[in-house]
Parts: C-alpha cells; sequence; structure tokens
C-alpha cells in the first residue's frame, strides 16, 4: 500500500519511493596515500616494540603498533604526558611504542 507524503511545498505531493531517508549510497573509496604512512608508521612501533617485550610476523606487529599508536594518543590526550625529543615525528613515535609495549603487555596479561 503506497500512500502519499506531503513535501515542505503545500502543493506538492511526493510518493513514498521517492522519498530518501538516508544519504545517497557512496562507494568505498581506498586510498592507499592516505593509509599507507599511518601502517607503515605502526608497523615500525609494533617492531620496536617487539623489540623490548619480544614477538614477532610482521602482521603482530603491524596490529600491535597501530593499537599502540591509539594507546599513546589516548595517553597524551588523558593526562597530557608527552615524550619530548624536539623532533614530532620521534615524539609520537616514542609514544607509539609506549603504546604498543602496554598493549604486548596487557594482552600478555589477560592470556
Amino acid at each position: 500500500m503506497s500512500r502519499a507524503r506531503k513535501s515542505a511545498k503545500a502543493d506538492k505531493v511526493v510518493p513514498n519511493d521517492r522519498i530518501e531517508i538516508l544519504p545517497p549510497r557512496r562507494d568505498f573509496a581506498l586510498d592507499w596515500r592516505r593509509l599507507l604512512p599511518p601502517v607503515a608508521f605502526g608497523t615500525a612501533a609494533g617492531f620496536i616494540a617487539s623489540l623490548v617485550v619480544g614477538g614477532g610476523g610482521f602482521l603482530r606487529h603491524a596490529v600491535v603498533g597501530l593499537l599502540g599508536m591509539l594507546v599513546g594518543q589516548g595517553i597524551v590526550r588523558v593526562t597530557g604526558w608527552r615524550a619530548s625529543t624536539g623532533y614530532r615525528f620521534l615524539d609520537s613515535m616514542a609514544m607509539a611504542v609506549i603504546g604498543a609495549i602496554l598493549v604486548v603487555l596487557l594482552a600478555r596479561f589477560i592470556a
């Protein structure tokens, strides 16, 4: 049963099948130029963290490093603590490594 609804204009009636509630569907555009740097950064942080606490595997390094980046950023936002080397890249890497170490230790504690 199709019924019509009134539009914002009083003289125009819009059928139900023409009403869109959600925005038009867009394709998921995967842009490797935006995705690759954080993955590479996270993999490097995961590798450095694995040197400190042990572990291995490329995929494990990437996952632990990316989670560590999020944890490190959370630590900075919640507590205001930062590694201060004078270089922004090294500051971010240090916080990502600290976060990755915490992720590995937490995973070992839970398991």
